[in-house]
């Protein structure tokens, strides 16, 4: 295989023979190409859509597929509000190549081409859009608060151009809103829906409103619109967080028995659960969100343009879980028995002296709010063959997660017994002489309050110089500068007030009050509920009966647990516990130093990027070649823990720099076998994604006594990858196409936590960090995708259609082994198989549409709970809606999502499930309008 730049060069060489052989060619008359993807079209090169509703969507999406340089689906939406999804990460899920994952049933990020949703590039008209992922763990962009209502069209761009800005290897997400020039009729337009949530078993409202007017004889154009809506998003989960073998404690007289998991007794070790739970997740959530678009059009030659985008999201949280530390009790061989692949099937524990089983009831509690939004500022201006366009960007992200948590445990369970014979294979729980719907054998209650914030934000400035030569095969040179400050923090505190009777001291972050176990159980019988709705309604838990509702802690719960203590949750107070101060001997706090940081990214880039169109060639060849340059600069700030003696602690601020350059060439073509009908592409590019903040924080830790420690790692190079696509789309007819398309990604610099040898102040520690690797995964694929109308049909049956897609991909190069067999696991977040069918009718009134989207296997992480590998079982989602136009202004609406109750399951191996997911089926209902 040619080296990186061996290949470039041979790129280059092959463009620069391409160019002078057509040179003197002649241009041919020919209608002007479409804009590339991403980019506005002037009105008047857009050719009449005479079809509404779905066909015209559909059509739309297929003609910017086809005239795009690049190759590029789209997701298009003719009519306002008539996306065919609710959720952005859901309507992207429709597309050849792209992989979603859920919260709570709503899609939220999405991967593409097997890339983690963290290494994907999102924006919202050319502006960035920020992760707002809790405790800064990746860039991934959550897509579940932008409002389908805003969005006109959504591209994924799979082959980049050099005037694209970097930061994806499985490509980028273009959101772009409405916009006042789209149409210069003025209008206002909205809907009333409700939401109805089998689970929840609630009716939620949302109300959505646009509005668009040009002025000054067309040349000023205003559109500002808005969304509000209410939703109890509730999911179960029957997991069992993690699964472990365990020899005896001690051989001999010195053993304790029930303590070794070798259940029957054949000299092999057996897997018990360690923490089997059952989970009640119920959010609230209110979101709101705002758009507006300013655009000047005096001339021909001129345009200005303001955007700005909004939105919210209030998430009131009360997640239930009943969780049994399974690990810690001793295990009552004669009733124990073990199934296949050496796994308990049914577990029977016990509590003994020095071995207390738990049992908690815990709620987490409290808020979290996120809010994001983007806005540029630009214009362009074309003076003769010279364009010159200019912006300024501004995005935010913040997200500020109040947790509250309240729990109450019982130490010392007599009994407890934990099925796994039904065939879902999720924990089925018993606890022989306790009553878990009361207060009875609690002896801890904890009230703890952890707020963390995490924002980030992004200013960029942007210029750029377009230069169209009078030239045949030659039509635009483009060059740009492009700068980029990025900051993200992180500020935690924890409090946790710990109200027993168990004899419990303080430490670090915990304060710990004594009082007696009938007070205790007093204030759960008084203030704790049951749930209302029992555990696992919608979805197939594998068996029936069994615990479906629990003592369920309230925020009066944790009130009356700090009343009895009689302190507060003040997360700024004076912590009494030693090695909790920032300086030593200072005054003790409740900030969580080392999740207390900042990371800070200065980006200078710069491209050119050509256009060619050799149109005399036998078979035309058009596309595009350019290179980009990179320069990122980090620095980050937080704290250091230094811990000078076995008991003494300390924090000490501190910073570190890093950095890199990348220069990243791209090759974009497209042949024109049959113009307009039969076309082809080939490209090739370098991509680059930034690692995690939190991978990039200080967060050093080091122990001066035994010379070891850990910390982040500022000076960490992005991920790398050389992207090729070679595809044939056969377009014939006028609303359907055929496409197939080969790629292959060879990523490198891959990110691992490694411990080496490190000096501080002149001595040697062993520093555990996340450093690049030299490891080479590279994932080939093939994606085949289409649409089909049956107009031929006489009526009514021409007004049905299909689209479908179908993407296989397999990875090779990835080292991580199974930490049980040894066996090479697959790359994660990567499905081999996907495909979606979606079936329509459309007819003067009725529209119908039914969608299933699948997806295979996919390996979560490779090192979870206890080092085993995590994987998601394959998932599928059965999605349908209809409409009916009582007039040319008013449509009624009915949709569906997950119709058939699917159930999410996570597992270890095929005996070992780590969780059962369910979260029911959502219906919307409601009424659009458009005056």
């Amino acid at each position: 295989m040619k080296t990186s730049t061996s290949l470039w060069s041979g790129i280059s060489s092959a463009a620069l023979a391409a160019a002078m052989f057509a040179a003197p060619a002649v241009a041919q008359a020919q209608a002007a190409p479409a804009a590339p993807a991403g980019q506005t079209t002037e009105p008047d090169a857009v050719e009449e859509v005479v079809v509404t509703g779905i066909r015209a969507s559909l059509r739309s999406a297929m003609d910017v597929k086809r005239n795009s340089l690049q190759v590029v689906d789209t997701i298009s939406a003719e009519d306002i509000g008539d996306f065919p999804d609710k959720n952005l990460s859901e309507a992207l899920q429709r597309v050849t190549g792209v992989q979603i994952s859920r919260q709570d049933g709503e899609g939220r990020g999405v991967s593409i081409r097997g890339a983690d949703p963290s290494l994907n590039r999102v924006e919202i008209n050319g502006s960035s859009a920020l992760s707002l992922t809790v405790g800064g763990s990746d860039r991934a962009v959550d897509f579940r608060d932008i409002p389908v209502e805003f969005v006109s069209r959504l591209d994924v761009v799979k082959s980049p151009t050099a005037d694209m800005a970097e930061g994806g290897i499985g490509g980028t997400v273009r959101v772009i809103t409405r916009r006042p020039f789209d149409s210069k009729t003025p209008y206002v337009a909205g809907s009333v829906q409700g939401v109805y949530s089998n689970l929840a078993k609630e009716y939620d409202p949302k109300v959505a409103l646009i509005g668009s007017r040009t002025f000054l004889d067309d040349t000023l154009g205003v559109l500002l619109s808005g969304t509000w809506e209410k939703r109890h998003l509730n999911s179960n989960n029957a997991r069992t967080t993690g699964w472990l073998s365990r020899a005896p404690t001690a051989t001999g007289a010195g053993a304790t028995p029930g303590r070794g998991t070798d259940i029957n007794g054949d000299g092999k070790l057996d897997f018990i659960p360690e923490i089997p739970r059952l989970i009640i997740d119920r959010r609230e959530t209110e979101r709101k969100a705002l758009s507006s678009v300013v655009e000047w059009r005096p001339t021909d030659n001129f345009k200005a343009y303001l955007d700005a985008t909004y939105a919210t999201a209030k998430e009131r949280v009360n997640s239930s879980f009943l969780q049994l530390g399974a690990a810690g009790g001793l295990i009552d061989y004669s009733k124990s028995t073990v199934g296949a692949d050496n796994t308990v099937n049914h577990l029977e524990l016990t509590s003994g002296a020095g071995f207390p089983m738990d049992l908690a009831y815990r709620n987490i509690l409290g808020d979290l709010e996120r809010t994001q939004y983007t806005t540029a500022l630009g214009g362009e201006w074309k003076l003769g063959d010279w364009t010159f366009d200019a912006r300024l960007d501004y995005s935010n992200a913040e997200v500020q997660n109040n947790e509250i948590n309240a729990t109450a445990t019982v130490f010392g369970v007599p009994r407890a017994i934990v099925d796994y014979t039904g065939d879902q294979g999720a924990p089925n729980f018993s606890f022989p002489g306790l009553d878990v719907t009361s207060g009875q054998g609690v002896n801890r209650l904890d009230a703890l309050f952890n707020p963390r914030n995490n924002t980030s934000e992004e200013t960029a400035q942007q210029f750029n110089v377009t230069y169209r030569p009078n030239i045949s095969w030659l039509t635009s040179i483009k060059a740009g500068i492009q700068g980029r400050q990025f900051e993200t923090d992180q500020v935690l505190y924890q409090r946790t007030t710990r109200l027993n009777c168990r004899g419990d001291t303080s430490s670090g972050a915990i304060v710990a009050v004594a009082t007696s176990c009938a007070n205790i159980e007093a204030i759960v019988n008084t203030n704790s509920v049951v749930n209302s709705i029992p555990f696992f309604e919608t979805g197939d838990l594998g068996y029936s009966g069994g615990i479906r509702q629990w003592s369920d802690n309230t925020i009066a719960t944790y009130a009356a647990t700090l009343a009895t203590a009689g302190l507060s949750n003040d997360i700024y107070g004076v912590n009494p516990n030693i090695n909790t101060a920032e300086k030593a001997g200072g005054r003790g706090s409740f900030q969580a130093f080392l999740d207390t940081w900042s990371v800070e990214e200065k980006t200078k880039s710069a491209y050119v990027q050509a256009a060619f169109d050799f149109h005399e060639l036998p078979v035309p060849i058009s596309g595009t070649l350019g290179v980009r340059v990179v320069d990122t600069e980090t620095l980050s700030t937080g704290y250091d823990r230094v811990q000078t003696s076995p008991t003494i602690v300390n924090f000490v601020k501190a910073e570190a720099e890093g950095g890199y350059t990348k220069t990243l060439p791209s090759l974009n073509l497209r042949f024109e076998f049959i113009p307009g009908k039969l076309i082809g592409r080939a490209a090739a590019s370098k991509v680059m994604a930034r690692a995690a903040p939190s991978q990039l924080a200080l967060r050093r830790s080091i122990d001066q006594v035994g010379f070891t420690g850990s910390r982040g790692n500022p000076d960490l190079k992005p991920f790398e990858a050389t992207a090729y696509d070679a595809g044939l789309e056969w377009y014939f007819s006028r609303d359907s196409f055929v496409s197939a398309t080969y790629f292959r990604k060879e990523i490198s610099s891959f990110i691992t936590n490694t411990t080496v040898s490190e000096d501080i102040d002149g001595k040697s520690y062993s520093i555990t960090s996340p450093i690049n690797g030299t490891d080479q995964v590279s994932i080939d694929g093939i994606e085949i995708g289409g649409q089909y109308a049956f107009d031929f049909l006489p009526a009514p049956f021409d007004g049905f259609g299909v689209l479908a897609n179908y993407t296989y991909q397999k990875d090779k190069g990835y080292k991580e082994t199974s930490f049980l067999t040894g066996e090479i696991l697959p790359f994660p977040g990567l499905s081999r198989k996907s495909y979606n069918v979606s079936l329509y009718y459309e007819g003067d009134k009725l529209s119908i549409r039914g969608s299933y989207n699948w997806r295979d296997d996919w390996l979560i992480t490779p090192r979870g709970r206890g080092s085993l590998a995590e994987f998601n079982k394959a998932f599928g989602s059965l999605d349908a809606s209809a409409s009916y136009s009582l007039n040319d202004n008013i449509t009624l609406f009915v949709e569906g999502v997950n119709l058939t109750d699917e159930v999410r399951i996570e597992y270890n191996a095929a005996a070992r499930r780590i969780g059962n997911e369910t979260f029911g089926s959502r219906y919307f209902f409601g009424v659009r309008a458009k005056f």
